[in-house]
């Protein structure tokens, strides 16, 4: 007897189910936190040096995220829940979440360039939260789809602590700087809001 989509859903831990909702809504779960960067006093100034290193910690991440949907494409913008292939090149051959280790990092580091200590230890940990439900609830949907293939996948694969050498042989994709760029376009539009905000706040808000 065949089994429907609802029944496996309820089978899944609360922490997929919890990350089933937020994977939905996730473009959206760092704007509140974007907003308090803007609009709270910020704790402290960071030197010219300090600047440079956040910044360029920015975009180390970014060509993280570049690096991943090169290889991934524009399936991990999607909301919804099919998946078509098993992504292992790339990054994805060191560590099995790439993208969420990167969108920590600049979330966190965007909360240091602004001036502010508390409040990014919060931004990571709370991003570290959402994304630790996301993961559970991905982890199901991918477990469903390809089955022993994911499980051999995530035995080789760390979650969250790269490795130092690829752990898994190379799926046949191949690396698209044209399709990641072309995918990260709204990355892209997000630092430059950022960028103006900053800009904003400590020239005309001080």
């Amino acid at each position: 007897m065949a089994v429907d989509s609802a029944t496996i859903q309820k089978a899944w831990p609360i922490s997929a189910r919890i990350g089933r909702t937020w994977f939905r809504w996730r473009s959206f779960s760092p704007v509140p936190l974007f907003v308090m960067l803007f609009l709270l006093p910020a704790d402290f100034t960071c030197s010219s040096l300090q600047y440079g290193l956040w910044i360029f910690g920015v975009l180390l991440a970014e060509g993280l995220r570049v690096w991943a949907v090169g290889y991934a494409g524009s399936t991990t913008r999607t909301r919804g829940e099919s998946v078509q292939q098993l992504v292992h090149a790339g990054p994805y051959r060191f560590v099995r979440n790439p993208l969420y280790i990167a969108n920590i990092a600049m979330y966190t580091l965007c909360g240091v360039i602004f001036g502010f200590g508390l409040l990014s230890i919060f931004i990571f940990i709370y991003s570290s939260v959402e994304y630790y439900f996301i993961v559970s609830f991905e982890e199901q949907v991918l477990s469903k789809t390809f089955g022993q293939n994911y499980v051999n996948y995530t035995q080789q694969v760390p979650r969250w602590i790269p490795s130092f050498k690829p752990s898994c042989s190379s799926s046949d994709h191949e690396f698209n700087l044209w399709r990641a760029l072309k995918s990260e376009k709204s990355t892209f539009y997000s630092m430059g809001a950022m960028t103006l905000g900053f800009f904003v706040k400590t020239i005309f808000l001080k």
